[in-house]
């Protein structure tokens, strides 16, 4: 059965969608088999991998208008399935207490054909990312090494905790990986991997913390509408999710 990773950090811009896309495509590369689900309403996963806008979107199969298979996209790289903007008027449509099972439900119909499912979420603390919560099996959190992303861990362990701890335990996700996103080596983002360190210890939980190093090669693969491991596959950060992908098979795959 397949491994479903929820990819968060209740902050934008700490390289999310970068990570989902670059994860999948090196786990692809290790011989796996994925599918990323773009589940932010902004679409720019489905924008970056070149999706096809006209196929059923995610927002069409949480409504039950599609079937699964249907809305599946196979890529040179991975399988995916689209976001659309009607994905904003998820926390108006969604609102019946079962609603957040739906995804869970959507990807009980695939994950057997999967090794690995990953959703790609928005910084929102909405319906959506509660769904993706109670989906998954583990949590990754990217993090630029500022105070303001190292908040988004504390937050993302108060909303699993609420949703596991309740009088119906809803989430079975546990902490699989904190990446420090756009590292460099400076005296500054050394002190951001203490604290995170530090912040793992306080909260009780224990994920592997990796560096992905800043380079202008992300920004040139999104543009090229290519995971970095198919633009330039010896570059610092392709190295580095390589390396972070094969972390991820050996603690999930023992």
């Amino acid at each position: 059965m397949g491994k479903i990773i929820a990819v968060c950090n209740q902050k934008g811009g700490v390289a999310k969608t970068t990570t989902t896309i670059e994860l999948g495509a090196c786990l692809q590369y290790l011989g796996k088999k994925v599918l990323l689900i773009d589940l932010d309403q902004q679409g720019n996963m489905s924008k970056y991998i070149g999706a096809d806008n006209e196929m059923p979107s995610i927002h069409t199969l949480l409504h039950g208008d599609a079937a699964v298979a249907d809305a599946i996209q196979h890529m040179d790289y991975f399988d995916a399935i689209s976001s659309d903007k009607d994905l904003s008027k998820a926390d108006k449509e969604f609102v019946d207490a079962d609603d957040v099972f739906l995804l869970a439900d959507l990807l009980d119909f695939v994950r057997n054909d999967y090794d690995y499912i990953m959703i790609d979420n928005s910084p929102s603390r909405n319906v959506l990312l509660n769904m993706a919560y109670v989906a998954a099996d583990y949590i990754i959190i990217p993090s630029e090494c500022d105070d303001g992303s190292l908040d988004g861990i504390v937050a993302i362990n108060e909303d699993v905790n609420r949703l596991k701890k309740g009088r119906i335990s809803l989430s079975k996700a546990e902490f699989l990986g904190i990446i420090m996103t756009k590292y460099e080596k400076t005296m500054m983002h050394e002190m951001a991997k203490e604290n995170v360190e530090e912040i793992c210890q306080n909260l009780a939980i224990n994920p592997f913390i990796m560096q992905v190093r800043k380079s202008i090669v992300v920004s040139e693969a999104k543009t090229m509408k290519k995971p970095i491991i198919a633009y330039q596959k010896y570059s610092n950060p392709s190295l580095d999710y390589q390396k972070v992908a094969k972390k991820v098979i050996e603690i999930v795959e023992g």
